[in-house]
């Protein structure tokens, strides 16, 4: 898993064809200037580091005991946009301004702790769960869009959600890990380096603390959703022992990769400019 620790990487993909075969088609809505609120204090995020999956855990548990994220002070949602809104209408915070923002809605007294950057990050720290680089979204993102479908035309980088960059990055080392992790169990060797730190990736992104990039289009909620259940699996997964009962280890296993397929899935049809009908074709109307 390269992009936590230097482990090897897999070439074959792990029946990911089969589920963006059956998936359907889309086309990418015009983002609404007043983004999706779904954030909130157990809302999931995305950031990244040059750390590895082990060395972001121990930061973790050093950095990340405080309740709020580094930016204290309450802002509206105006205020953000007036700040932050890019041309597509999308707060887009850089990771060196306080990504974790505390924002009241209007006429009301909640308060959403809400992710801002385009990567999952501790939202206490602030700083990415993963390694950031441009390197990562050079093989990310041709990876869930023309190497998976090269007939449907895609959206550029620029005109992807944040919630979208954050699921390109993520998904793509979970998929790596997945393979791994796969290898591991069919060679009964559960001793490598590049195991354990796939393991340690998969604990971190099941955290509490790792806050996914808020929703700010009607389909970044889906999104959301089928990412949030893939990394429950994940933390499950990584908290057994494969050691101790195999079959049962196998077995969460396949649950965990048919969580990740399917957020993969969505994620193809998102990134493309006939979202909106490939969606229909998949989940109906």
């Amino acid at each position: 898993m390269r992009w936590t620790q230097p482990i090897r990487m897999f070439t074959v993909i792990f029946s990911l064809a089969a589920v963006l075969s059956a998936c359907g088609g889309g086309a990418k809505e015009t983002a609404s200037q007043e983004p999706v609120q779904e954030a909130s204090t157990d809302a999931t995020a995305s950031g990244s580091t040059e750390q590895s999956g082990a060395e972001t855990a121990a930061a973790e548990e050093s950095e990340s005991n405080a309740s709020e994220p580094a930016s204290t002070a309450t802002e509206t949602l105006k205020e953000l946009q007036d700040q932050y809104a890019d041309k597509l209408g999308y707060i887009r915070i850089p990771l060196d301004d306080h990504p974790v923002r505390r924002v009241s809605e209007e006429g009301s007294k909640n308060i959403n702790v809400a992710n801002y950057s385009d990567t999952v990050v501790d939202m206490n720290a602030e700083v990415p769960i993963h390694a950031n680089t441009q390197l990562l979204i050079d093989d990310a993102f041709p990876f869930f869009t023309t190497v998976q479908a090269p007939d449907v035309t895609y959206i550029t980088w620029d005109e992807a959600t944040n919630l979208e960059r954050a699921m390109v990055k993520t998904l793509f080392i979970s998929r790596e890990g997945l393979l791994i992790t796969e290898d591991a169990m069919n060679n009964k060797d559960y001793s490598s380096q590049s195991f354990q730190d796939s393991m340690d990736f998969f604990r971190v992104t099941a955290k509490f603390e790792s806050m996914a990039p808020v929703a700010q289009h009607p389909y970044d909620i889906t999104l959301s959703e089928l990412y949030d259940k893939a990394r429950k699996s994940w933390g499950e997964l990584a908290a057994m022992d494969p050691k101790q009962d195999e079959v049962a280890f196998a077995e969460k296993y396949q649950t965990a990769r048919t969580d990740a397929n399917n957020a993969m899935g969505l994620l193809n049809i998102l990134l493309s400019t006939n979202e909106e009908e490939r969606m229909e074709q998949t989940y109906g109307k």
